[in-house]
């Protein structure tokens, strides 16, 4: 009887250890693997354990969440980074702050990785005492560093999937929408209605019907992306016709923030890229970015 209990257990274990290192059986990874900092230097005096503590709870609830239903294996996880730096303690436990929120995807049959996400959010006020967990209801927003955090993560799956099938970040972007709706009830900075730049701002454009022409744009750029080219570089085809969509959009609404989310993550690459396009078509792109861009023009400048 002893040695078919020990049989069993070991049979048990057997089968654990198989499930955890088989890339096949992986499927209900959390979707994020985000590098988390917090940088305290600019604010005198402060404990800095709770920073400490700070930086670990936001790594947590970060990379420790399934934000959605998407079925994927560990090695599909979205590599991102969140920096947040504090730029002034409002009284004890409250803190003013930035945050900087970057991401990117892997192109396909290559090992060019492409940027999705390159922000600068800075009117990030919230509360914190250390050691205090970050819990997180969709359906009941309780603390505006939570509902930040999980806003930008919502973003950068929304333009993982956006990039992967037409219109597949959908469901992100409605919850970006419900965060919103709810931090705009307390009155916390950034998420006002009236500005054209901030967190609802972005928020509107996604959920906006009339702007599907961008999504449909930023789906088309990443499948030409993962279309090799020459030396098996991403493909180049889609560039100029984005950009010509980024036109399109700035005739319609010259302020609209997709456009300056747009070149705050892809300016730099299309420039990369398009410097290996005919003459023809990269005057053209020339031409059209500086318009959009018109402050980027030491970066075209090598376009010219």
């Amino acid at each position: 009887m002893q040695y078919k209990s020990i049989a069993l257990l070991f049979l048990i274990v057997s089968q654990f250890i198989l499930m955890a290192f088989n890339p096949f059986t992986r499927l209900h990874a959390q979707e994020l693997n985000a590098a988390v900092k917090v940088n305290s230097s600019m604010v005198q005096g402060a404990d800095r354990q709770v920073f400490s503590a700070l930086e670990e709870a936001v790594r947590t609830f970060i990379n420790g969440r399934r934000w959605t239903d998407n079925q994927l294996r560990m090695n599909e996880r979205i590599n991102c980074s969140f920096t947040l730096v504090i730029t002034e303690a409002l009284s004890a436990g409250s803190f003013k702050s930035e945050l900087y929120v970057q991401s990117h995807r892997p192109v396909q049959h290559s090992t060019y990785i492409t940027p999705m996400l390159n922000v600068l959010d800075t009117e990030l006020e919230f509360d914190y005492t250390a050691h205090q967990p970050m819990q997180f209801d969709l359906n009941f927003i309780q603390g505006n560093l939570t509902a930040t955090i999980a806003y930008y993560a919502y973003l950068i799956l929304g333009l993982d999937l956006d990039s992967q099938s037409l219109l597949g970040g959908t469901s992100c972007f409605r919850n970006m929408e419900l965060i919103a709706t709810y931090a705009q009830s307390y009155g916390w900075k950034g998420w006002e209605r009236r500005s054209s730049r901030n967190r609802s701002a972005i928020t509107a454009a996604f959920n906006d019907g009339a702007l599907t022409a961008y999504r449909q744009m930023w789906f088309d750029y990443h499948q030409g992306l993962d279309v090799p080219f020459a030396g098996g570089d991403p493909g180049t085809e889609k560039i100029v016709p984005s950009v010509l969509v980024l036109s399109a959009l700035q005739a319609k609404r010259p302020t609209n923030v997709l456009i300056k989310l747009f070149g705050d993550a892809k300016l730099e690459e299309m420039v990369n890229l398009l410097s290996k396009v005919d003459a023809t078509q990269k005057k053209q792109a020339y031409e059209a970015l500086m318009k959009l861009y018109p402050v980027r023009n030491t970066e075209l400048g090598r376009l010219r």
